[in-house]
């Protein structure tokens, strides 16, 4: 083995020269977090009114998640690529349909969460969401699963507009979560939009076309169903920055089940030194926590992890996507080696706990199964997988 230098963590810029294993353990420090705030201004209110007028158009009523899949196009596959996971974590899953969604870059994964989130369709029911950008991003997507039949169907992301129509909505989708009734969505790295799932709109699928068509129709790019934005939370002033000062960028969304309710999200950088920012859930409405109009993060965590992606928690304990240590001398080299999954405690360390599949984004936790969820973007190697928490 090649002995190197393996700078981890900021924690480590002290140029400890060291062999490297999968498994040493790197500092997780807790950070101060007191500066992170978002704000939602009148968008609720201004999208309400927006949504109400526009479903007084025909065509335009509202239905929900069980109507999409009941229109279910596409169906998915058992496991057809390798996961790079432990053997013995005994990973199950699907790949989704052969051909665009597998093989292209026409659309591309990023977001998951599930009925494991949230349970607002009754029953035993279980259902994937995964959000998808296209290849500019200038529009995004949500895929709804039934896990019984892998069957699914895409819906496009809308924001109703000021002249009564509405439009796609242009980002990256790098991370989501279903609380309740609602979809919380970071669609760009400074902003997260909210959708309610009873709120869902029919569509004319015949053009590209996104609002009302010359044909007097509605459309959403080929979609058959438009999911129109109720409300939005970002960083007064807007923008952020990865890394530095008291607005970090959103790489991945994720609830955490324990506690008084919260989600964390994580940042995106390719040597270490994101930010995990905890910020409190008002579940009973499936919104962030906000008080006098801000929503003020509970805490945050100096991440160790190369090439951060996505992050999760439960009860303290983190779950964290990057890059493995032996990989980590081959950054921008042009090849897709598998990712990692990392697990540790806030404020304590981190280590390298399995190999995952190449390019892994989000994680969503499922506490009432134990389900580990994960996805990943790698063409023609895209999976969406779960293993047990512990």
């Amino acid at each position: 083995m090649r002995i190197r230098c393996l700078l981890l963590t900021a924690a480590l810029l002290i140029g400890l020269c060291q062999v490297p294993t999968a498994h040493a353990a790197a500092s997780f420090p807790r950070i101060d977090a007191s500066g992170f705030q978002l704000v939602s201004g009148d968008t609720f209110a201004t999208y309400a009114g927006r949504i109400a007028a526009l479903e007084q158009k025909p065509g335009l009523a509202p239905v929900g998640v069980t109507e999409v899949l009941a229109a279910s196009n596409r169906t998915g596959r058992n496991l057809c690529h390798s996961t790079y996971l432990t053997a013995s974590l005994n990973p199950k899953g699907f790949c989704w349909q052969d051909g665009e969604d597998d093989d292209e870059n026409v659309w591309i994964p990023q977001g998951v969460t599930g009925s494991g989130d949230a349970q607002p369709l009754g029953g035993a029911r279980r259902v994937v969401a995964a959000t998808w950008h296209n290849a500019n991003d200038t529009a995004i997507r949500v895929s709804f699963l039934d896990l019984t039949t892998y069957k699914y169907r895409h819906v496009l992301l809308v924001e109703p507009t000021s002249n009564g129509n509405f439009a796609a909505i242009a980002g990256h989708g790098h991370g989501m979560f279903w609380s309740g009734n609602k979809l919380v969505v970071a669609t760009g790295g400074s902003v997260l939009r909210v959708f309610d799932l009873s709120h869902i709109w029919r569509t004319d699928t015949s053009t590209g076309e996104v609002g009302l068509g010359a044909d007097g129709k509605y459309h959403a790019l080929w979609h058959a169903f438009a999911l129109p934005q109720i409300g939005a939370y970002w960083y007064a002033g807007g923008g952020c920055a990865n890394t530095t000062g008291t607005k970090p960028c959103f790489a991945s969304l994720a609830i955490d089940h324990s506690g008084a309710g919260s989600f964390v999200a994580a940042e995106h950088t390719e040597r270490g030194g994101g930010r995990i920012v905890r910020w409190p859930l008002d579940e009973s409405l499936g919104l962030p926590r906000s008080a006098g109009g801000v929503v003020q993060a509970v805490e945050a965590f100096d991440s160790p992890v190369w090439g951060m992606q996505g992050a999760v928690s439960y009860d303290g304990k983190f779950v964290i996507t990057g890059v493995c240590p032996e990989y980590a001398d081959n950054i921008g080299d042009g090849v897709d080696y598998p990712s990692c999954l990392h697990r540790g405690v806030g404020g304590t360390s981190t280590t390298s706990w399995t190999k995952a599949p190449k390019n892994t984004e989000n994680l969503s936790y499922w506490p009432a199964t134990n389900e580990l969820w994960l996805l990943s973007e790698q063409l023609r190697e895209r999976v969406t997988v779960h293993i047990p928490w512990s």
